[in-house]
């Protein structure tokens, strides 16, 4: 190894250890078990990083940052792990698939700060919403607890993504207003059931994603609303590169949001917008 490049991963190596230890700081705000001498080391060097806006107390952005935090650690972690895994996202790794499920959450929170702003999106949590792509329920179960009316069907085909699943729903509260089943949404035989649809277009084929709009338009109840994701692409070349990797390590291949946004048109939906963060682009919209 040549030591022109030794101090460039020295500064890449301090620079992911400073990310695990503002994630460990956030982290244990809500932990006061463990020793104080190691929760000030950890919240010394997560002011190391970020200096004292690591201490800001808006709950909304705290949550924003551990997801990005989780989601770039286990991303990169799995990245290393498994260089030569192939498009698609059969992971086998609980911790992997568990963090994945964690990060997952902000999804549905996501959704909630949209329908501030659309009072028929709001309507929809008192319906039947259809989680495509649940993994191990993390949206699903976030879904039943933030919102006391909704009642969530999720749909997987990564079996032991839905084995956790019903393990994590099993040993929540919201059993009774949660279940998942393995079924390719493209197989979606249901009709006038759901208000509400998650669809993560990131993990789907184009073809599979057009034959999953026409099977949710069909089992969509009037005035339902579709909510559609791809990662965002922001505009550093290296994080234009890094959405790209993990769209197609994901099995997907839309990048760009107007592709989900002309289909939806297509298909009569109407109020459609969008609506960005650092990790993912929502394309929403309603089926009269």
């Amino acid at each position: 190894m040549s030591e022109t490049f030794i101090p460039q991963l020295q500064e890449l190596a301090k620079s992911a250890r400073m990310l695990a230890l503002v994630g460990a700081s956030i982290k244990l705000r809500s932990d006061a078990s463990v020793a104080p001498a190691i929760r000030e080391q950890i919240d010394a060097g997560a002011r190391m990083a970020l200096g004292d806006v690591v201490d800001v107390t808006d709950e909304e952005q705290l949550s924003l940052a551990q997801v990005m935090v989780e989601m770039a650690l286990s991303e990169a972690g799995e990245l290393f792990r498994n260089p030569d895994r192939g498009s698609n996202w059969e992971i086998l790794d609980v911790a992997a698939m568990q963090a994945m499920g964690r990060a997952s959450k902000s999804v549905f929170t996501r959704i909630q700060s949209i329908a501030e702003a659309h009072p028929g999106l709001r309507k929809t949590f008192q319906g039947t919403f259809l989680d495509v792509g649940t993994g191990v329920g993390g949206i699903a179960l976030e879904a039943a607890r933030l919102c006391p009316d909704i009642k969530v069907d999720g749909i997987d085909i990564w079996e032991p993504a839905l084995e956790l699943a019903r393990k994590n729903i099993a040993e929540s509260p919201y059993a009774d207003r949660v279940s998942v089943r393995n079924l390719d949404v493209s197989m979606l035989d249901e009709e006038r059931r759901y208000s509400l649809a998650w669809l993560p277009t990131m993990f789907l084929k184009r073809p599979i994603v057009e034959a999953a709009l026409d099977r949710i338009a069909r089992a969509f109840v009037s005035d339902a609303y579709l909510v559609a994701g791809v990662y965002s692409r922001p505009d550093d070349p290296f994080l234009v590169l890094m959405a790209s990797l993990r769209t197609l390590r994901s099995g997907g291949e839309i990048s760009d949001p107007a592709d989900i946004k002309a289909m939806m048109e297509a298909r009569g939906y109407v109020d459609i917008g969008t609506s960005a963060t650092p990790i993912a682009t929502f394309v929403f919209g309603r089926l009269p």
